[in-house]
């Protein structure tokens, strides 16, 4: 039996003097309690703020009534915090009963997919998907359909399936309008711009960002107007109109400045480098990756810290200093390998690789 139970009980039999006492306690576990689900609250909005793309659904995870499983909800969140997802996955399960709503599996469902998605471990980030949307179907949870099918949709992005992650936004889109999520509906048609742009198809890249970014800009969500003019810039640069992609660059970072987003402010001066890069001014370049780096060492964000070295590596590479090349690519590496981030692992390899090829002098056959 619950030991509150048991006093309760207790207390139904010795009075009201006891029942008094207990009634104070009961008022401190109701304080503790409701600063337990403040705590969950805002764990799940920086996961929102925080995660780029990938769709976070929280339901009612964050008042969920019994204090075991809000524990171990929260050891997940902060699980993925710290990029530990294998353990934020085993939190995850463990929360899973049989007593939740079924919207509740949903959710955790879809935490556990963008976990493994998280790892690039595509095939189980799709399974977890799938018994989420089969579950979101038969109870017509539309909001949990939505997100899980746009998540499905960057699954098969990544796998190179684009067709099908098309299919898989636009069925998102058409929910989100249905329910009148307007967020949603920008994130959906964004995700469909980066789809269009891995296609190579820019003109309907950039005609999908825009239309996001007119969504974002009628709901207020200057995080995401942030994040579309970013990409906007990343799509121009692919089509060599280099000054309107610095000039969205510049945007981007001026609002990620005005709200206090440092991750945002990193990646629009890792853009900004990018874009210097290309225009033929290394150092530029390498002055902001220095700035991304030190944001991101400021903030803890390690897999940020890794990509910034990275790019670092690729200026040097500009700079025709292949020794600070591989020194960058090497601290890279150890980070990725430190947080187990597969697919900065497998770009890092990739560049030492290329750097080693050509270092290394070819065959000479007579």
């Amino acid at each position: 039996m619950d030991p509150v139970a048991i006093i309760s009980i207790v207390i139904g039999i010795i009075g009201a003097a006891i029942g008094a006492y207990f009634g104070f306690r009961q008022s401190k576990k109701g304080e503790r309690d409701t600063n337990e689900i403040v705590e969950l609250r805002k764990d799940f909005e920086s996961l929102r703020k925080d995660v780029k793309g990938i769709a976070v659904y929280i339901d009612g995870l964050p008042d969920i009534k019994e204090k075991k499983r809000r524990d171990l909800l929260s050891s997940g969140l902060e699980a993925m915090k710290d990029y530990k997802y294998d353990k934020a996955i085993g939190w995850f399960r463990e929360c899973l009963g049989d007593q939740e709503k079924p919207s509740e599996k949903v959710a955790l469902l879809i935490l556990i997919g963008n976990c493994f998605l998280s790892t690039r471990k595509l095939n189980e980030a799709e399974e977890n998907y799938k018994e989420a949307e089969a579950i979101a179907r038969e109870t017509n949870d539309k909001e949990g359909l939505s997100v899980v099918l746009g998540n499905m949709g960057i699954v098969y992005q990544i796998k190179g399936e684009l067709d099908t992650a098309l299919e898989h936004h636009q069925l998102a889109l058409e929910i989100d309008r249905q329910i009148d999520n307007r967020d949603g509906e920008a994130s959906d048609l964004g995700n469909m711009g980066l789809v269009y742009m891995i296609k190579g198809e820019l003109d309907k890249a950039l005609e999908h960002h825009q239309l996001s970014l007119e969504k974002y800009r009628e709901t207020g969500n200057r995080k995401g107007e942030a994040d579309d003019l970013g990409n906007m810039g990343i799509v121009y640069d692919k089509k060599g109109e280099i000054d309107k992609a610095l000039e969205h660059h510049q945007q981007a970072l001026k609002i990620h400045r005005e709200i206090g987003d440092r991750k945002g402010e990193a990646s629009a001066l890792g853009n900004m480098g990018l874009v210097y890069q290309a225009k033929g001014e290394p150092d530029k370049a390498l002055e902001h990756q220095q700035q991304v780096l030190k944001m991101h060492r400021e903030i803890g964000d390690r897999e940020g810290e890794a990509s910034a070295l990275n790019n670092m590596g690729l200026v040097y590479q500009a700079k025709g200093e292949p020794d600070k090349e591989l020194e960058y690519y090497q601290q890279a590496l150890k980070i990725f390998e430190e947080i187990g981030a597969a697919e900065g692992i497998r770009i890092t390899r990739e560049n030492i690789n290329k750097l080693k090829s050509a270092q290394s002098p070819g065959d000479k056959q007579s």
